[in-house]
Protein backbone atom coordinates (compact mmCIF):
# COMPACT_ATOMS: atom_id res chain seq x y z
CA UNK A 1 0.00 0.00 0.00
CA UNK A 2 2.83 2.31 0.78
CA UNK A 3 4.22 1.64 -2.64
CA UNK A 4 0.81 2.26 -4.24
CA UNK A 5 0.42 5.55 -2.40
CA UNK A 6 3.84 6.62 -3.60
CA UNK A 7 3.02 5.80 -7.21
CA UNK A 8 -0.20 7.83 -7.01
CA UNK A 9 1.60 10.84 -5.55
CA UNK A 10 4.21 11.14 -8.34
CA UNK A 11 1.82 12.56 -10.98
CA UNK A 12 0.43 15.01 -8.40
CA UNK A 13 3.90 16.35 -7.71
CA UNK A 14 4.57 16.42 -11.47
CA UNK A 15 1.44 18.49 -12.08
CA UNK A 16 2.27 20.76 -9.18
CA UNK A 17 5.75 21.29 -10.56
CA UNK A 18 4.41 22.11 -14.04
CA UNK A 19 1.85 24.50 -12.58
CA UNK A 20 4.54 26.17 -10.49
CA UNK A 21 6.85 26.53 -13.48
CA UNK A 22 4.01 27.86 -15.65
CA UNK A 23 3.08 30.37 -12.95
CA UNK A 24 6.65 31.54 -12.62
CA UNK A 25 7.06 31.90 -16.40
CA UNK A 26 3.80 33.87 -16.50
CA UNK A 27 5.10 36.08 -13.71
CA UNK A 28 8.32 36.68 -15.65
CA UNK A 29 6.34 37.65 -18.74
CA UNK A 30 4.28 40.05 -16.64
CA UNK A 31 7.44 41.65 -15.27
CA UNK A 32 8.93 41.98 -18.76
CA UNK A 33 5.70 43.52 -20.04
CA UNK A 34 5.82 45.93 -17.11
CA UNK A 35 9.34 46.92 -18.16
CA UNK A 36 8.09 47.74 -21.65
CA UNK A 37 5.10 49.78 -20.47
CA UNK A 38 7.18 51.65 -17.90
CA UNK A 39 9.82 52.47 -20.49
CA UNK A 40 7.16 53.61 -22.94
CA UNK A 41 5.00 55.79 -20.68
CA UNK A 42 7.24 56.68 -17.72
CA UNK A 43 10.90 56.59 -18.83
CA UNK A 44 11.82 58.49 -15.65
CA UNK A 45 10.75 55.45 -13.59
CA UNK A 46 12.25 52.85 -15.89
CA UNK A 47 15.67 52.68 -14.26
CA UNK A 48 14.19 52.31 -10.75
CA UNK A 49 11.73 49.64 -11.88
CA UNK A 50 14.47 47.79 -13.73
CA UNK A 51 16.77 47.85 -10.72
CA UNK A 52 14.06 46.47 -8.41
CA UNK A 53 12.46 43.79 -10.57
CA UNK A 54 15.65 43.01 -12.46
CA UNK A 55 17.16 41.66 -9.25
CA UNK A 56 14.07 39.48 -8.67
CA UNK A 57 14.27 38.00 -12.18
CA UNK A 58 18.02 37.46 -11.82
CA UNK A 59 17.74 35.72 -8.45
CA UNK A 60 14.99 33.41 -9.68
CA UNK A 61 16.72 32.34 -12.91
CA UNK A 62 20.14 32.03 -11.29
CA UNK A 63 18.85 29.79 -8.47
CA UNK A 64 20.03 26.14 -8.78
CA UNK A 65 16.59 24.97 -7.57
CA UNK A 66 15.06 26.24 -10.85
CA UNK A 67 17.17 23.96 -13.03
CA UNK A 68 14.17 22.90 -15.16
CA UNK A 69 13.46 26.50 -16.16
CA UNK A 70 17.16 27.09 -16.76
CA UNK A 71 17.39 24.02 -19.00
CA UNK A 72 14.41 25.18 -21.06
CA UNK A 73 15.87 28.66 -21.44
CA UNK A 74 19.24 27.22 -22.50
CA UNK A 75 17.52 25.17 -25.20
CA UNK A 76 15.79 28.32 -26.45
CA UNK A 77 19.06 30.27 -26.39
CA UNK A 78 20.78 27.58 -28.44
CA UNK A 79 17.88 27.53 -30.91
CA UNK A 80 18.62 31.21 -31.54
CA UNK A 81 22.39 30.84 -31.67
CA UNK A 82 22.36 27.78 -33.92
CA UNK A 83 20.96 29.91 -36.76
CA UNK A 84 23.54 32.69 -36.48
CA UNK A 85 27.03 31.21 -37.11
CA UNK A 86 26.74 29.90 -40.69
CA UNK A 87 27.86 32.54 -43.16
CA UNK A 88 29.42 34.73 -40.47
CA UNK A 89 33.07 35.68 -40.46
CA UNK A 90 35.46 35.99 -37.52
CA UNK A 91 38.31 38.50 -37.57
CA UNK A 92 41.91 37.26 -37.40
CA UNK A 93 44.25 39.83 -35.81
CA UNK A 94 47.92 40.67 -35.48
CA UNK A 95 49.68 41.54 -32.22
CA UNK A 96 48.48 45.15 -32.48
CA UNK A 97 44.86 44.01 -32.70
CA UNK A 98 44.45 44.97 -36.35
CA UNK A 99 42.43 42.74 -38.66
CA UNK A 100 44.76 40.81 -41.00
CA UNK A 101 42.30 38.19 -42.22
CA UNK A 102 38.91 36.53 -41.80
CA UNK A 103 37.62 33.05 -41.07
CA UNK A 104 34.23 32.45 -42.66
CA UNK A 105 32.00 29.76 -41.15
CA UNK A 106 30.39 27.74 -43.96
CA UNK A 107 28.63 25.16 -41.80
CA UNK A 108 27.61 25.06 -38.15
CA UNK A 109 25.70 21.95 -37.06
CA UNK A 110 24.43 21.85 -33.47
CA UNK A 111 22.99 18.78 -31.76
CA UNK A 112 21.77 18.35 -28.19
CA UNK A 113 23.43 15.24 -26.79
CA UNK A 114 21.19 14.67 -23.77
CA UNK A 115 17.92 16.04 -25.08
CA UNK A 116 15.90 13.07 -23.76
CA UNK A 117 17.90 12.69 -20.55
CA UNK A 118 16.25 12.94 -17.14
CA UNK A 119 19.43 14.64 -15.94
CA UNK A 120 18.67 18.30 -16.53
CA UNK A 121 22.34 19.23 -16.41
CA UNK A 122 23.08 16.71 -19.17
CA UNK A 123 20.67 18.63 -21.38
CA UNK A 124 23.08 21.55 -21.26
CA UNK A 125 25.60 19.69 -23.43
CA UNK A 126 25.60 20.42 -27.15
CA UNK A 127 27.89 19.05 -29.83
CA UNK A 128 28.95 21.61 -32.44
CA UNK A 129 30.51 20.86 -35.80
CA UNK A 130 32.10 23.88 -37.47
CA UNK A 131 33.73 24.07 -40.88
CA UNK A 132 34.77 26.98 -43.03
CA UNK A 133 37.54 28.71 -44.89
CA UNK A 134 39.68 31.72 -44.29
CA UNK A 135 42.52 33.91 -45.35
CA UNK A 136 45.14 35.94 -43.56
CA UNK A 137 48.29 37.90 -44.29
CA UNK A 138 51.42 36.51 -42.69
CA UNK A 139 54.67 38.49 -42.39
CA UNK A 140 56.77 35.76 -44.02
CA UNK A 141 54.16 33.61 -45.73
CA UNK A 142 52.36 36.48 -47.41
CA UNK A 143 48.78 35.69 -48.33
CA UNK A 144 47.65 32.38 -46.79
CA UNK A 145 44.31 30.77 -47.59
CA UNK A 146 43.05 27.74 -45.67
CA UNK A 147 40.16 25.44 -44.83
CA UNK A 148 39.51 24.66 -41.19
CA UNK A 149 37.05 23.30 -38.70
CA UNK A 150 36.46 21.57 -35.40
CA UNK A 151 34.20 19.13 -33.54
CA UNK A 152 33.47 20.38 -30.03
CA UNK A 153 31.15 19.49 -27.17
CA UNK A 154 30.11 22.58 -25.21
CA UNK A 155 28.48 22.72 -21.82
CA UNK A 156 26.22 25.77 -21.81
CA UNK A 157 25.12 27.81 -18.84
CA UNK A 158 24.09 31.39 -18.18
CA UNK A 159 24.04 34.03 -15.49
CA UNK A 160 21.81 37.11 -15.29
CA UNK A 161 23.24 40.13 -13.52
CA UNK A 162 21.19 43.37 -13.56
CA UNK A 163 19.41 42.17 -16.71
CA UNK A 164 22.70 41.57 -18.51
CA UNK A 165 22.81 37.95 -19.67
CA UNK A 166 26.14 36.10 -19.73
CA UNK A 167 25.81 32.90 -21.78
CA UNK A 168 28.77 30.59 -21.17
CA UNK A 169 30.04 28.07 -23.73
CA UNK A 170 32.56 25.93 -21.83
CA UNK A 171 34.46 23.23 -23.71
CA UNK A 172 33.54 19.82 -22.28
CA UNK A 173 35.53 17.98 -24.96
CA UNK A 174 37.46 19.00 -28.07
CA UNK A 175 37.04 15.99 -30.33
CA UNK A 176 39.08 17.14 -33.32
CA UNK A 177 40.43 20.12 -35.24
CA UNK A 178 41.57 20.43 -38.82
CA UNK A 179 43.55 23.00 -40.78
CA UNK A 180 44.60 22.71 -44.42
CA UNK A 181 46.48 25.38 -46.36
CA UNK A 182 44.99 25.79 -49.83
CA UNK A 183 47.18 28.65 -51.05
CA UNK A 184 50.27 30.46 -49.78
CA UNK A 185 52.46 33.05 -51.49
CA UNK A 186 55.77 32.05 -49.88
CA UNK A 187 57.61 29.31 -51.84
CA UNK A 188 59.26 27.77 -48.74
CA UNK A 189 55.88 27.57 -47.02
CA UNK A 190 54.57 25.74 -50.08
CA UNK A 191 57.36 23.16 -49.74
CA UNK A 192 56.63 22.56 -46.05
CA UNK A 193 52.86 22.84 -46.12
CA UNK A 194 52.43 19.92 -43.67
CA UNK A 195 54.34 21.89 -41.02
CA UNK A 196 52.10 24.88 -41.64
CA UNK A 197 49.02 22.65 -41.41
CA UNK A 198 50.15 21.23 -38.07
CA UNK A 199 50.84 24.69 -36.68
CA UNK A 200 47.42 25.79 -37.91
CA UNK A 201 45.69 22.88 -36.16
CA UNK A 202 47.41 23.80 -32.90
CA UNK A 203 46.34 27.42 -33.30
CA UNK A 204 42.73 26.36 -33.89
CA UNK A 205 42.78 24.12 -30.80
CA UNK A 206 44.30 26.87 -28.63
CA UNK A 207 41.65 29.33 -29.76
CA UNK A 208 38.78 26.93 -28.94
CA UNK A 209 39.89 25.49 -25.58
CA UNK A 210 39.12 28.61 -23.45
CA UNK A 211 35.48 28.59 -24.60
CA UNK A 212 33.61 31.87 -24.94
CA UNK A 213 30.90 34.05 -23.43
CA UNK A 214 28.11 35.91 -25.21
CA UNK A 215 27.18 39.06 -23.31
CA UNK A 216 23.74 40.52 -24.04
CA UNK A 217 22.44 43.67 -22.37
CA UNK A 218 18.83 44.71 -22.03
CA UNK A 219 19.49 47.45 -24.61
CA UNK A 220 19.95 44.71 -27.23
CA UNK A 221 23.73 45.18 -27.54
CA UNK A 222 25.78 41.99 -27.53
CA UNK A 223 29.45 41.05 -27.48
CA UNK A 224 31.58 37.94 -27.80
CA UNK A 225 34.41 37.42 -25.28
CA UNK A 226 36.97 34.64 -24.99
CA UNK A 227 36.76 32.52 -21.85
CA UNK A 228 34.33 33.00 -18.99
CA UNK A 229 33.64 36.62 -18.07
CA UNK A 230 31.16 38.46 -15.88
CA UNK A 231 30.50 41.97 -14.69
CA UNK A 232 34.20 42.85 -15.05
CA UNK A 233 33.88 42.61 -18.86
CA UNK A 234 34.34 45.97 -20.60
CA UNK A 235 33.81 46.07 -24.40
CA UNK A 236 36.91 47.19 -26.27
CA UNK A 237 36.11 50.47 -28.01
CA UNK A 238 36.63 50.71 -31.75
CA UNK A 239 38.94 53.27 -33.38
CA UNK A 240 36.00 55.49 -34.29
CA UNK A 241 33.77 57.31 -31.83
CA UNK A 242 30.27 55.85 -32.06
CA UNK A 243 28.29 59.06 -32.34
CA UNK A 244 25.15 57.56 -33.88
CA UNK A 245 23.60 56.16 -30.70
CA UNK A 246 20.29 55.49 -32.48
CA UNK A 247 21.95 53.03 -34.89
CA UNK A 248 23.03 49.37 -34.78
CA UNK A 249 26.82 49.24 -35.10
CA UNK A 250 27.82 46.51 -37.58
CA UNK A 251 31.57 47.22 -37.57
CA UNK A 252 34.03 49.55 -35.86
CA UNK A 253 37.54 48.34 -36.47
CA UNK A 254 40.85 48.79 -38.26
CA UNK A 255 42.37 46.50 -40.90
CA UNK A 256 46.01 46.26 -41.97
CA UNK A 257 45.53 46.05 -45.73
CA UNK A 258 48.41 44.86 -47.90
CA UNK A 259 48.89 45.50 -51.61
CA UNK A 260 47.07 42.81 -53.66
CA UNK A 261 44.97 42.00 -50.59
CA UNK A 262 41.34 42.68 -49.80
CA UNK A 263 39.12 42.72 -46.76
CA UNK A 264 35.36 42.51 -46.46
CA UNK A 265 32.69 43.42 -43.94
CA UNK A 266 29.55 41.38 -43.53
CA UNK A 267 27.24 39.83 -44.13
CA UNK A 268 24.75 42.27 -42.65
CA UNK A 269 20.99 42.31 -43.09
CA UNK A 270 19.10 45.30 -44.45
CA UNK A 271 15.31 45.59 -44.11
CA UNK A 272 12.73 47.93 -45.61
CA UNK A 273 13.29 51.50 -44.46
CA UNK A 274 16.79 50.86 -43.06
CA UNK A 275 19.62 53.31 -43.72
CA UNK A 276 23.24 52.16 -44.10
CA UNK A 277 25.96 54.57 -42.97
CA UNK A 278 29.72 54.11 -43.42
CA UNK A 279 32.76 56.12 -42.38
CA UNK A 280 36.13 55.02 -43.82
CA UNK A 281 39.64 56.50 -43.60
CA UNK A 282 42.93 55.23 -45.04
CA UNK A 283 46.31 56.09 -43.51
CA UNK A 284 49.89 55.19 -44.45
CA UNK A 285 53.09 54.53 -42.47
CA UNK A 286 56.42 56.31 -42.21
CA UNK A 287 55.24 59.53 -43.74
CA UNK A 288 54.15 57.92 -47.00
CA UNK A 289 51.12 59.07 -48.91
CA UNK A 290 48.04 56.98 -48.18
CA UNK A 291 47.13 54.68 -51.07
CA UNK A 292 43.63 54.61 -52.47
CA UNK A 293 41.30 51.68 -51.89
CA UNK A 294 38.21 50.61 -53.79
CA UNK A 295 34.96 50.04 -51.98
CA UNK A 296 32.15 47.88 -53.36
CA UNK A 297 28.77 47.20 -51.76
CA UNK A 298 27.54 43.90 -53.23
CA UNK A 299 24.82 41.37 -52.56
CA UNK A 300 25.47 37.76 -51.55
CA UNK A 301 25.50 36.40 -55.11
CA UNK A 302 28.02 38.99 -56.32
CA UNK A 303 30.20 38.42 -53.27
CA UNK A 304 30.34 34.70 -54.08
CA UNK A 305 31.36 35.46 -57.68
CA UNK A 306 34.15 37.68 -56.40
CA UNK A 307 35.36 35.07 -53.90
CA UNK A 308 35.35 32.29 -56.51
CA UNK A 309 37.93 34.24 -58.56
CA UNK A 310 39.98 35.70 -55.72
CA UNK A 311 42.96 35.84 -55.70
CA UNK A 312 44.33 34.46 -58.96
CA UNK A 313 41.35 35.02 -61.23
CA UNK A 314 41.01 38.73 -60.48
CA UNK A 315 42.24 41.22 -63.04
CA UNK A 316 42.22 38.69 -65.88
CA UNK A 317 39.10 39.94 -67.51
CA UNK A 318 36.59 41.70 -65.32
CA UNK A 319 33.87 40.63 -67.71
CA UNK A 320 33.96 37.26 -65.92
CA UNK A 321 32.81 38.88 -62.70
CA UNK A 322 29.73 40.67 -63.95
CA UNK A 323 29.40 42.45 -60.63
CA UNK A 324 26.68 45.01 -60.18
CA UNK A 325 27.69 46.86 -56.99
CA UNK A 326 25.00 48.99 -55.42
CA UNK A 327 27.72 51.40 -54.30
CA UNK A 328 31.15 51.75 -55.88
CA UNK A 329 33.91 54.15 -54.84
CA UNK A 330 37.33 53.89 -56.49
CA UNK A 331 40.76 54.99 -55.31
CA UNK A 332 39.35 56.60 -52.17
CA UNK A 333 41.24 57.63 -49.02
CA UNK A 334 38.38 59.07 -46.99
CA UNK A 335 34.70 58.38 -47.34
CA UNK A 336 31.35 59.05 -45.66
CA UNK A 337 28.14 57.83 -47.22
CA UNK A 338 24.56 56.84 -46.42
CA UNK A 339 22.24 54.66 -48.44
CA UNK A 340 18.54 53.77 -48.05
CA UNK A 341 16.18 51.64 -50.08
CA UNK A 342 18.13 48.36 -50.10
CA UNK A 343 17.01 45.05 -48.61
CA UNK A 344 18.75 41.71 -48.15
CA UNK A 345 22.20 40.43 -47.13
CA UNK A 346 25.14 42.56 -48.21
CA UNK A 347 28.93 42.79 -48.03
CA UNK A 348 31.33 45.72 -48.24
CA UNK A 349 34.52 44.79 -50.10
CA UNK A 350 37.62 46.92 -49.37
CA UNK A 351 39.85 46.20 -52.36
CA UNK A 352 43.57 46.61 -53.13
CA UNK A 353 43.76 43.82 -55.73
CA UNK A 354 44.40 43.92 -59.46
CA UNK A 355 40.65 43.86 -59.92
CA UNK A 356 40.33 47.34 -58.42
CA UNK A 357 38.75 49.47 -61.09
CA UNK A 358 40.31 52.69 -59.85
CA UNK A 359 43.25 51.31 -57.90
CA UNK A 360 45.78 50.52 -60.60
CA UNK A 361 48.81 52.38 -59.18
CA UNK A 362 51.45 50.11 -57.63
CA UNK A 363 52.13 50.83 -53.96
CA UNK A 364 53.46 47.75 -52.22
CA UNK A 365 53.43 49.29 -48.74
CA UNK A 366 50.64 48.32 -46.31
CA UNK A 367 48.08 50.79 -45.07
CA UNK A 368 45.61 51.00 -42.21
CA UNK A 369 41.92 51.24 -43.02
CA UNK A 370 39.63 52.41 -40.23
CA UNK A 371 35.91 51.93 -40.70
CA UNK A 372 32.71 52.50 -38.78
CA UNK A 373 29.54 50.97 -40.22
CA UNK A 374 26.07 51.26 -38.72
CA UNK A 375 22.44 50.80 -39.68
CA UNK A 376 19.62 53.09 -38.65
CA UNK A 377 16.63 50.81 -38.33
CA UNK A 378 13.22 52.07 -39.41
Amino acid sequence: MAVGAKVQQEPVRGRARRVRVASLVFALLAVITGFGLTYRFRPDLFQRVKAHYGSIVSEFLNAPDNESVRAQLIEQLVDVYRETPAGKSLALRDEQGRVVGRFRIDRADVSQIGRASDDLKARRRFQVSLSGHGEMWHETGGRVRFDGGAEVTYEIDFLIDSLTVYTYFSVAKLHSTNFKVTQVDNILAQMFSSVVDHAGEQAVAESIQPGFTIITRDSGESWLAMGRVGREFVPKPGPNEEKDKDCDTICNDVSLLQFKFRDYLGPFEMFEGDELRLTLDVSAFEGREAPGVDLLLVNEADFKRYEDLYPHGLGRGVEKLQLSPLIEHTNTRSLRFTRKGIQGRYYLIIDRTAFGRGNQSIDEYPCEVKYYGRIKRS
